[in-house]
C-alpha cells in the first residue's frame, strides 16, 4: 500500500528548552523502515524539519515548522493510508486540527496515529479526531500488521496493540502487544526519508553541540517504575539493549553518509548493565572512532564508577545527565523513584573526575511535596552547582497522560477533565517564562512558578560563582559552531530562534 508519514509541526516557546530542540524524528523513521520491509511504498512529511526557521501562531501558541495546511498540501493525493506521530500530549490541540484538515481533504484514507500521546489517552484521541486506529506502544510490528489488515480488507480486532474504529463507530481498545523480541531485527531508520542537512544547519540537538549529529536508540525500554514517568505504560519496565557491535555500526554508517560526528542517545535508561556499556566503549575506541556522543536524556547512576566513567570517556562520552527529581528521601519513596541520593553523587563525581559533563533532572510540585522537601530539593541543587555538574534541568511537577500519579490525582477529584487548560499545563510546565499549573495542595500556580524559577536562579548563581570563567567560556561558546555543555547549547539555541523570530518580524514589516 502507499503509506504516508506525517511529523507535525512543534510547539516552540523561548523559555521551554526542550522546545527549541530541533531534531530528526526518530520513531517516525523506525516507522518508515519497517514499513518499507514489509513492501509498502512510503514516504514522509516532516512538518518541523521542513521548515525548521518558520514559525507561526496557533490559540496563541508559537508552532515550528510547516502550518497543518502545507502539510496537508504535501500528502500524495493517491495515498491509502495515512500515519501520524504524537509524542507529547501538549501538541493534541494542533494535532488533532491537521488530523480534521486530512480527513476532510481525504476522505477515504485510513488514519492512523501512534507515539506516547495516543498510547495514554487512546479513547479521548479518537473522540476528538476523526482517526480510524491507534497504535499503542512499540510500533513497528503492529504498523506493519494494521496496515497488512487494511490492505487485505480484514478486521482490526484480532490485531494486539490497536484501539480501532468498528463499522458502527464504537472504539475499541485492544489488548497490548508483547514487546519486541529481538530488537536488532529492527531496520535501521529510514533517514533517506529526511532531510538531515536541513537540521545539521538549525544545529539545535538534544544536548551539546558537538558537530553533525543524529539521534540514535542504543536501547529500549527502562526497568523502573516512577509514579509520574509514561514509560511503564509505554515500554512496560523490560529494558532490552542492542548488540553493541551493531550500534557501533550503525555509527559508523551515519559518518560514512551523513558525515556525522556526534551521536544523541535518546535512550530512556542507556546505562543499566556495567559490562554492556563496556563493551560498547571498548569496541568504539577498538576501531579508532574520532566521534563524540551524549545520553541527554538521562541514565541511570549504579553502573558509573571511575573505571566506567573513563572507557566511556575514552569512547568519546561527552555529556550525560541523572534524574534523581527530589532531594527529599521520603518523596523519592512515595513517587517510587529508586535512587540513592549519595550513590548518585558519588557517580558524578567519578564522571566529572572522568572529564565527562554530567546534568541533573530535578522536579518541584510532585503532589507528596511540600515546603520541607523543596528546601532538600534546593539544598541537591546547591551541592550539585559545588561539585562542579554544568546544568540542572528544574521542572515543575506535570501529570502526564495515564501515569500512576496522573490516575490517582483523578481519584483524588484534582483532575476532573482533559480540558486544553490540562493540555498546555503540559507544555508550561518547562517553561521558565509562564505561570505553571500546581497540582499541589500546598503550592498556588505562582507559588510553584516562582519555586521553579528560583531553583533554577540558585543553581546557576553558585555555579557562575564557584567558576566565573565560565563566563567567558559561554559568550565564546555563543559565536562557535560547537557548545562546552548543556547550559551553553540551550542559551545559544534560545539565541538562534529569537534571531530568526525578530528577523522574520522585520521581513513582514
Amino acid at each position: 500500500m502507499k503509506v504516508c508519514l506525517i511529523e507535525p509541526s512543534k510547539f516552540l516557546s523561548l523559555t521551554n528548552f526542550v522546545s527549541t530542540i530541533s531534531m530528526p524524528p526518530l520513531g517516525l523513521a523506525y516507522i518508515a523502515a519497517s514499513l518499507r520491509e514489509a513492501g509498502h511504498e512510503v514516504c514522509v512529511v516532516d512538518g518541523p524539519g521542513s521548515a525548521p526557521r518558520n514559525f507561526f501562531n496557533f490559540n496563541d501558541v508559537r508552532i515550528r515548522g510547516l502550518t497543518n495546511e502545507q502539510i496537508v498540501k504535501k500528502i500524495p493525493p493517491d495515498v491509502q493510508v495515512v500515519g501520524v506521530g504524537c509524542m507529547f500530549t501538549s501538541h493534541w490541540m494542533l494535532v488533532r486540527e491537521l488530523l480534521k484538515d486530512i480527513r476532510q481533504a481525504l476522505p477515504d484514507v485510513f488514519l492512523v496515529m501512534g507515539g506516547e500521546h495516543v498510547t495514554g489517552f487512546p479513547e479521548f484521541s479518537m473522540q476528538g479526531a476523526p482517526l480510524d486506529a491507534v497504535v499503542l506502544g512499540e510500533g513497528e510490528e503492529t504498523i506493519v500488521q494494521v496496515v497488512d489488515h487494511i490492505e487485505n480488507g480484514k478486521s482490526l480486532a484480532p490485531v494486539h496493540g490497536v484501539a480501532y474504529r468498528t463499522e458502527d463507530g464504537t472504539i475499541r481498545v485492544n489488548p497490548r502487544r508483547q514487546r519486541i523480541g529481538d530488537l536488532d531485527a529492527i531496520p535501521k531508520p529510514a533517514w533517506d526519508l529526511f532531510d538531515i542537512e536541513k537540521y545539521h544547519e538549525v544545529n539545535q540537538p538534544h544536548g551539546a553541540s558537538q558537530g553533525k549529529f543524529m539521534p540514535m536508540l542504543a536501547t529500549r525500554g527502562c526497568p523502573f517504575s516512577c509514579t509520574f514517568c509514561t514509560s511503564p505504560n509505554m515500554w512496560t519496565t523490560e529494558w532490552k539493549p542492542r548488540n553493541y557491535k551493531l550500534v557501533v555500526d550503525e555509527m559508523e554508517e551515519y559518518f560514512e553518509n551523513y558525515g556525522v560526528t556526534d551521536f544523541q542517545f535518546e535512550d530512556l535508561t542507556a546505562i543499566v548493565k556495567k559490562q554492556w556499556i563496556i563493551d560498547f566503549c571498548d569496541e568504539i575506541v577498538s576501531r579508532g572512532m574520532n566521534i563524540t556522543f551524549q545520553l541527554p536524556s538521562g541514565t541511570r547512576s549504579e553502573a558509573i564508577d571511575y573505571e566506567v566513567a573513563k572507557k566511556l570517556k575514552a569512547a568519546g562520552c561527552h555529556e550525560f545527565a541523572f534524574a534523581p527529581e527530589s532531594g527529599d528521601p521520603r518523596v523519592l519513596q512515595a513517587i517510587k523513584k529508586k535512587v540513592h541520593l549519595p550513590t548518585m553523587f558519588k557517580s558524578a563525581k567519578a564522571a566529572l573526575r572522568a572529564g565527562i559533563n554530567v546534568g541533573c533532572f530535578f522536579i518541584i510540585g510532585f503532589p507528596e511535596d511540600d515546603y520541607k522537601s523543596v528546601l532538600k530539593t534546593y539544598a541537591a541543587i546547591v551541592k550539585c552547582a559545588l561539585i562542579g555538574l554544568t546544568n540542572v534541568n528544574l521542572n515543575a511537577y506535570s501529570p502526564q497522560p495515564n501515569t500512576e500519579s496522573f490516575n490517582q490525582l483523578q481519584r483524588d477529584g484534582v483532575i476532573t477533565e482533559i480540558s486544553d487548560e490540562y493540555l498546555m499545563s503540559l507544555f508550561t510546565f518547562q517553561d521558565f517564562g509562564a505561570k505553571k499549573k500546581s497540582y499541589n495542595k500546598h503550592f498556588s500556580d505562582w507559588e510553584l512558578s516562582f519555586l521553579v524559577l528560583f531553583g533554577v536562579a540558585l543553581f546557576y548563581f553558585v555555579y557562575f560563582l564557584r567558576k566565573p570563567g565560565r563566563i567567558p567560556q559561554l559568550v565564546i561558546d555563543l559565536f562557535s559552531q560547537s557548545s562546552s555543555n548543556k547550559t551553553t547549547k540551550m542559551a545559544k539555541s534560545f539565541l538562534k530562534d529569537a534571531f530568526t523570530l525578530v528577523k522574520n518580524k522585520l521581513i513582514r514589516v
